[in-house]
């Protein structure tokens, strides 16, 4: 077993040395598929930092859907530490604060022409208001209605109150970029597969009579196929390291003009590039989408090829 096991490493060390010089000794031609390549794999790799940019944007966002829950009558500091920790306590619940009649009314004052306003008041007509964040668990329209409905039928509550228009909205938008994003990662991939698939198709085409002679002398198709399969996993390994090196030089080049964009709204939203994970999984992606091309072409190609009478 471990003879053959060392005999099979070094028939697959040989096919994937010699279909990588193959490939160099093809510099023009091999450079051409690998951009083409590089480019389909690079458009949904976009689109799969942007919508991961926007669903980090949504979380942040999210974090500001606050719901305000106003009390129906004042409580002594006691009581108001007692109501905040059933609040706390309550599933979906990620933060909780009190903001007390006087607190609500100093607010009211500081701003531009309320003070002289709330002077001819008898008495201070706001409510004690408890301001809860949602968790970040509660990542949903539907989780943060539940949420909402479970706070407003509080014996203590008078009225709640929750925006929910907008962040139906962004939930909206977040799901078709996602959806299109998965149409076009699965067309361009089918795309991958059709580029390495006909660039080996022609390859075999060229090296036709070396593949008769192999075969006449008792050569398997196994042993045909096999640096065929390495040119294809070649194709897509190096394609989608090209396609990564264009994604994050795009990332880099738009985070500035990004910046410049959200510091006119005074915001501050770092534009997030691949991660380390990520490219691992879009270079083993192209290697499995580089290994289905050749097969599905090489093998088809490879049966009508007969070895001379």
């Amino acid at each position: 077993m471990l003879k053959f096991l060392r005999a099979l490493g070094a028939c697959h060390l040989q096919a994937a040395t010699n279909s990588f010089n193959f490939l160099c000794r093809r510099p023009l031609a091999t450079m051409t598929t690998v951009i083409v390549i590089a480019i389909a794999l690079t458009l949904p790799a976009l689109f799969w930092v942007f919508t991961d940019n926007l669903g980090q944007l949504t979380i942040d966002w999210q974090r500001g859907s606050h719901i305000s829950l106003y009390l129906k009558s004042p409580m002594s500091p006691g009581q108001e530490d007692i109501f905040l920790k059933e609040i706390r306590a309550i599933d979906g619940v990620g933060h909780a604060t009190i903001k007390t009649k006087e607190e609500g009314l100093n607010e009211l004052q500081q701003q531009e022409g309320m003070h002289d306003i709330m002077r001819y008041l008898p008495e201070n007509p706001l409510p004690a208001v408890v301001d809860v964040v949602p968790s970040l668990a509660v990542n949903t329209p539907l989780k943060i209605k539940q949420l909402y409905e479970r706070l407003k039928i509080l014996p203590q509550i008078e009225q709640a109150k929750l925006d929910m228009e907008w962040l139906t909205r962004l939930h909206a938008l977040l799901s078709f970029v996602t959806k299109i994003a998965h149409a076009l990662l699965a067309l361009l991939a089918s795309a991958v597969v059709f580029i390495v698939g006909n660039t080996l198709r022609l390859a075999i085409h060229n090296r036709h009579e070396e593949i008769q002679v192999l075969k006449l002398i008792g050569a398997t198709d196994t042993f045909i196929i096999r640096p065929f399969l390495y040119s294809g996993m070649w194709y897509g390994m190096v394609g989608a390291i090209f396609a990564v090196l264009f994604v994050n030089i795009f990332m880099l080049s738009v985070s500035v003009a990004f910046q410049e964009l959200a510091s006119v709204y005074h915001m501050h939203y770092p534009l997030l590039g691949l991660t380390v994970k990520q490219a691992y999984l879009i270079v083993l992606v192209a290697i499995s989408l580089g290994w289905l091309g050749a097969k599905l072409s090489v093998k088809r190609q490879l049966a009508s090829i007969e070895p001379y009478n």
